[in-house]
Protein backbone atom coordinates (compact mmCIF):
# COMPACT_ATOMS: atom_id res chain seq x y z
CA UNK A 1 0.00 0.00 0.00
CA UNK A 2 1.30 3.45 -0.90
CA UNK A 3 0.87 6.38 1.48
CA UNK A 4 1.06 9.78 -0.21
CA UNK A 5 1.89 12.01 2.75
CA UNK A 6 1.99 15.76 3.20
CA UNK A 7 3.62 17.42 6.24
CA UNK A 8 2.06 20.86 6.79
CA UNK A 9 -1.46 20.44 8.08
CA UNK A 10 -0.85 16.72 8.65
CA UNK A 11 2.12 16.35 11.02
CA UNK A 12 3.12 20.02 11.30
CA UNK A 13 0.11 21.86 12.70
CA UNK A 14 1.38 25.39 13.34
CA UNK A 15 -0.90 28.09 12.00
CA UNK A 16 0.63 29.54 8.81
CA UNK A 17 0.86 32.98 10.43
CA UNK A 18 3.18 31.68 13.18
CA UNK A 19 6.79 30.58 12.85
CA UNK A 20 7.36 26.83 13.13
CA UNK A 21 8.44 25.47 16.48
CA UNK A 22 11.86 23.96 15.93
CA UNK A 23 12.95 20.48 17.06
CA UNK A 24 16.38 19.92 18.65
CA UNK A 25 17.65 18.70 15.25
CA UNK A 26 17.00 22.15 13.74
CA UNK A 27 13.94 21.19 11.66
CA UNK A 28 10.27 21.96 12.30
CA UNK A 29 8.62 20.14 15.18
CA UNK A 30 5.86 17.65 14.42
CA UNK A 31 2.66 17.44 16.45
CA UNK A 32 3.28 14.47 18.77
CA UNK A 33 -0.31 13.20 18.80
CA UNK A 34 -0.40 13.36 14.99
CA UNK A 35 2.83 11.31 14.91
CA UNK A 36 1.28 8.77 17.30
CA UNK A 37 -1.77 8.52 15.04
CA UNK A 38 0.44 8.05 11.98
CA UNK A 39 2.38 5.30 13.75
CA UNK A 40 -0.92 3.57 14.62
CA UNK A 41 -1.96 3.77 10.98
CA UNK A 42 1.38 2.35 9.86
CA UNK A 43 0.72 -0.83 11.89
CA UNK A 44 -2.46 -1.59 9.90
CA UNK A 45 -0.81 -2.34 6.56
CA UNK A 46 2.56 -2.48 4.81
CA UNK A 47 3.02 1.12 3.69
CA UNK A 48 5.50 2.70 1.31
CA UNK A 49 5.56 6.38 2.27
CA UNK A 50 5.86 8.88 -0.58
CA UNK A 51 6.31 12.48 0.54
CA UNK A 52 4.15 14.97 -1.37
CA UNK A 53 4.95 18.05 0.73
CA UNK A 54 6.51 21.02 -1.06
CA UNK A 55 9.16 20.71 1.66
CA UNK A 56 10.47 17.70 -0.28
CA UNK A 57 12.33 20.10 -2.56
CA UNK A 58 14.67 21.44 0.15
CA UNK A 59 15.94 18.27 1.86
CA UNK A 60 17.24 14.93 0.65
CA UNK A 61 15.52 11.61 1.26
CA UNK A 62 18.25 10.71 3.77
CA UNK A 63 17.71 14.00 5.65
CA UNK A 64 13.93 13.46 5.77
CA UNK A 65 14.34 9.89 6.98
CA UNK A 66 16.53 11.16 9.82
CA UNK A 67 13.89 13.81 10.64
CA UNK A 68 11.22 11.07 10.73
CA UNK A 69 13.42 8.87 12.92
CA UNK A 70 14.11 11.77 15.32
CA UNK A 71 10.36 12.26 15.73
CA UNK A 72 9.66 8.59 16.36
CA UNK A 73 8.02 7.72 13.04
CA UNK A 74 8.55 4.01 12.56
CA UNK A 75 8.54 3.75 8.75
CA UNK A 76 11.02 5.28 6.36
CA UNK A 77 10.06 7.41 3.40
CA UNK A 78 10.73 5.44 0.20
CA UNK A 79 10.57 8.44 -2.11
CA UNK A 80 9.29 11.85 -3.05
CA UNK A 81 6.55 12.57 -5.53
CA UNK A 82 8.40 13.71 -8.66
CA UNK A 83 8.46 17.44 -9.32
CA UNK A 84 6.27 17.46 -12.40
CA UNK A 85 6.56 20.45 -14.69
CA UNK A 86 3.35 22.30 -15.53
CA UNK A 87 1.41 21.08 -12.48
CA UNK A 88 -0.61 23.96 -11.07
CA UNK A 89 -1.51 22.35 -7.73
CA UNK A 90 -1.24 19.30 -5.49
CA UNK A 91 -4.24 17.65 -7.16
CA UNK A 92 -2.43 17.59 -10.52
CA UNK A 93 0.81 16.31 -8.91
CA UNK A 94 -0.95 13.49 -7.07
CA UNK A 95 -2.98 12.50 -10.12
CA UNK A 96 0.12 12.35 -12.35
CA UNK A 97 1.93 10.26 -9.74
CA UNK A 98 -0.97 7.79 -9.40
CA UNK A 99 -1.25 7.40 -13.18
CA UNK A 100 2.52 7.19 -13.85
CA UNK A 101 3.12 4.57 -11.16
CA UNK A 102 -0.19 2.77 -11.87
CA UNK A 103 -1.16 2.79 -8.20
CA UNK A 104 -4.19 0.81 -7.06
CA UNK A 105 -3.75 0.54 -3.31
CA UNK A 106 -2.95 3.92 -1.86
CA UNK A 107 -4.02 6.44 0.73
CA UNK A 108 -3.50 10.21 0.52
CA UNK A 109 -3.17 12.25 3.71
CA UNK A 110 -3.05 15.96 2.95
CA UNK A 111 -4.69 19.27 3.86
CA UNK A 112 -4.59 20.73 0.33
CA UNK A 113 -8.13 21.69 -0.68
CA UNK A 114 -7.33 21.27 -4.41
CA UNK A 115 -7.57 17.52 -3.75
CA UNK A 116 -11.33 17.94 -3.36
CA UNK A 117 -11.33 18.14 -7.16
CA UNK A 118 -10.07 14.57 -7.61
CA UNK A 119 -12.39 12.13 -9.32
CA UNK A 120 -14.47 10.11 -6.84
CA UNK A 121 -12.57 6.85 -7.30
CA UNK A 122 -9.36 8.55 -6.12
CA UNK A 123 -11.01 10.94 -3.67
CA UNK A 124 -12.35 7.89 -1.79
CA UNK A 125 -8.72 7.26 -0.78
CA UNK A 126 -8.16 10.81 0.51
CA UNK A 127 -7.95 11.82 4.16
CA UNK A 128 -8.31 15.60 4.04
CA UNK A 129 -6.91 17.14 7.22
CA UNK A 130 -7.13 20.68 8.60
CA UNK A 131 -4.05 22.91 9.00
CA UNK A 132 -4.10 23.29 12.79
CA UNK A 133 -5.64 19.89 13.62
CA UNK A 134 -3.56 17.64 11.38
CA UNK A 135 -3.81 13.86 11.44
CA UNK A 136 -5.87 13.74 14.62
CA UNK A 137 -7.76 10.76 16.09
CA UNK A 138 -10.83 11.52 13.97
CA UNK A 139 -8.72 11.34 10.78
CA UNK A 140 -7.01 8.16 12.01
CA UNK A 141 -10.45 6.57 12.41
CA UNK A 142 -11.40 7.71 8.89
CA UNK A 143 -8.15 6.27 7.48
CA UNK A 144 -8.67 2.98 9.32
CA UNK A 145 -12.14 2.62 7.79
CA UNK A 146 -10.79 3.31 4.30
CA UNK A 147 -8.06 0.68 4.71
CA UNK A 148 -10.66 -1.90 5.83
CA UNK A 149 -12.60 -1.19 2.64
CA UNK A 150 -9.50 -1.90 0.50
CA UNK A 151 -9.30 -5.47 1.74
Amino acid sequence: MHLILDLDGVLITNPSWEADRIHSDGYSDFNESCVENLNRLLTLAEFDIWLSSTRRTVKSLTEFNLIFKNRGIKNKIVGFLPEYMNCKNRKEEVLKFIVEFELSYFLIIDDDKSLNGLENEIKEKLILTELTKGFNSEKLKEATEKIKNFS
